[in-house]
């Protein structure tokens, strides 16, 4: 059986490059399809496999103008030959599902999101313009849009990365998917019978973080923070941070291990589509204080494996740290642990391989 999986980019490290990392070990002959390349950002399981990208890795702006490429992307992804594919798995934040595949291919598209500047977020992104980007930027999201519908009819099977997503793919693509977890990482994971005097804030240092509510929140209780994690507003949160706060930049994998495992609590302000952060936390056996809307809802329960907030606001974290700190210790370390379990890697790769199986053997017998 061939297999393409198809990645709109590896420029950065994050959460959809550890999935396509681990579709690599499920489909172990799979050559990947994918517009840029950066050597240093292919995952450990890509490296040394068929990658056919554009052809211009050699763009030294790359970094940027990816970005702002949204009229060429239909074209792009539609150039890639997937002639002969018995399965393409398209990993898709952005219009990856687009690619042209035969008729008697299985086209499953995992989505971490219908793409953020074409519908929920557009008119954030409109804004972010002046008059004359507004215009060009609506006529291309226009016509983008209307593309990206199409291609999501074309996909054989649609998988979200939570019921949130789902959500969002129902009402935008008119289409129900299947719910299936990003995978995390949690077998070195261990529950340490030392627990510290800090919080815990773990991500890139990003505006969307909302890091800067947890610093505001941690000076004004005069409670220790750690914040792991680098990016553009590290020197603002670092203007912010009182003696209290602690930054401590990218950390190994052993000692984050360490961080998460001994913290009172990790600490989750952002609205995220599913969230890694808090799964790797309560996978240590600690709780997760986290923003009650978007992934948090179905990572963390409240009251057993950590507790919600309903406001991104730095009054509500503060109300959310005192009501913790009031219940501390009815928090059980061993059911944390085992709510953790259920986003595991392996869960992922057999669930991903069961679809698989089902779609091929479904589309035989037609």
């Amino acid at each position: 059986m061939r297999v393409a999986i198809v990645h709109p980019w590896f420029l950065a490290s994050g959460g959809a490059e550890l999935t396509v990392d681990v579709l690599a070990e499920v489909f172990p002959e799979a050559d990947f399809f994918t517009l840029f390349v950066d050597k240093n950002h292919i995952p450990p399981r890509v490296r040394g496999r068929n990658i056919i990208s554009l052809g211009l890795d050699w763009l030294p702006a790359k970094y940027t103008i990816y970005r702002y490429l949204l009229p060429f992307y239909p074209l792009a992804f539609e150039s890639f030959d997937l002639r002969g594919y018995d399965l393409v798995i398209s990993s898709d934040s952005c219009v990856a599902k687009g690619v042209l595949t035969d008729q008697g291919t299985v086209h499953i598209c995992y989505c971490y999101s219908p793409m953020r500047c074409l519908y929920d977020q557009y008119r954030d992104f409109c804004d972010g313009f002046y008059l004359i980007g507004r215009i060009a930027f609506a006529m291309t999201a226009h016509y983008v849009r209307i593309w990206d519908y199409i291609a999501a009819q074309r996909v054989t099977s649609l998988v979200a990365d939570s019921h949130h997503i789902a959500d969002r793919i129902r009402k935008y693509y008119r289409r129900d998917s299947k719910v299936i977890y990003p995978p995390v990482n949690i077998e070195n994971a261990y529950i340490d019978d030392m627990v510290g005097d800090y919080y815990l804030s773990v991500g890139r240092l990003t505006e969307p973080k909302k890091v800067d509510l947890l610093i505001e929140a941690c000076n004004q209780l005069g409670r220790r923070l750690i914040v792991v994690g680098s990016g553009r507003e590290m020197s603002r949160l670092k203007k912010l941070a009182g003696k209290t706060i602690e930054f401590v930049g990218r950390v190994s994998d052993s000692e984050r291990s360490r961080l998460y495992a001994q913290c009172r609590a990790l600490l989750f302000p952002p609205y995220e589509d599913f969230g890694i952060v808090p799964v790797e936390a309560q996978a240590h056996g600690r709780p997760v204080i986290a923003y009650g809307l978007g992934g948090s809802r179905e990572t963390v329960i409240d009251s057993v494996t950590g507790l919600y907030f309903q406001e991104q606001t730095v009054a509500s974290i503060v109300d959310a740290i005192l009501r913790f700190e009031s219940v501390e210790e009815t928090f059980i370390p061993e059911r944390i642990q085992r709510h953790a379990k259920n986003f595991d890697t392996e869960v992922f790769k057999v669930a991903m391989r069961k679809l698989a199986q089902d779609l091929i053997v479904d589309k035989s017998i037609r």
